[in-house]
């Protein structure tokens, strides 16, 4: 029976721990993310408990083409996805413009500028403004603001819904 030595199984632990993929995304959430909102985070589950953040929107109906300012109200939080759907939807609509610092632009459903995610750890507040573009025609009538905000790696919510902002007529 063949025996291996520990210093050889030391370094075979250390080289697979430096070579093996890791699946935290501290330079932002991957497209793979962009409908189901999970950041894949190995080993951690979304909370359960209600968030503790909420969705403060410039307005509460928009006009095709009018910009929307949206901020994620609550304690200072590290990561986060950011997408406008359509009311009963996993599908992004318009798009986001310049994202503030520590965050970038994200392609979902073939959109460059679909969603918004981080684009490190650092610290995000409440007066970060994300502004949202509705498309110049052609947007329903309902959309929701849909979020996944961490606190840190461990602490996340996933699927976070604003209050349904109706489209002008």
């Amino acid at each position: 029976m063949a025996r291996c030595k520990p210093s050889l199984l030391l370094g075979f632990t250390v080289l697979w721990t430096i070579i093996s993929p890791c699946n935290a995304f501290p330079s932002g959430a991957p497209a793979s993310a962009c409908e189901t909102m999970l950041p894949g985070h190995t080993g951690v589950q979304p909370q359960m408990a209600p968030a503790p953040y909420e969705f403060l929107v410039s307005t509460p109906s928009f006009l095709n083409g009018q910009p929307i300012n949206v901020q994620i109200l609550g304690s200072a939080y590290r990561g986060l996805l950011l997408e406008a759907r359509s009311f009963g939807s996993t599908a992004v609509l318009g798009h986001w413009q310049t994202p503030p610092n520590d965050t970038k632009l994200l392609q979902c459903s073939g959109n460059p500028q679909g969603a918004i995610t981080h684009s490190n750890t650092n610290i995000k507040t409440r007066q970060t403004t994300y502004t949202w573009l509705p498309p110049n025609s052609g947007c329903p009538k309902v959309i929701t603001f849909v979020a996944t905000v961490a606190q840190s790696h461990d602490v996340y919510w996933t699927n976070m819904r604003s209050k349904v902002i109706w489209r002008s007529e």
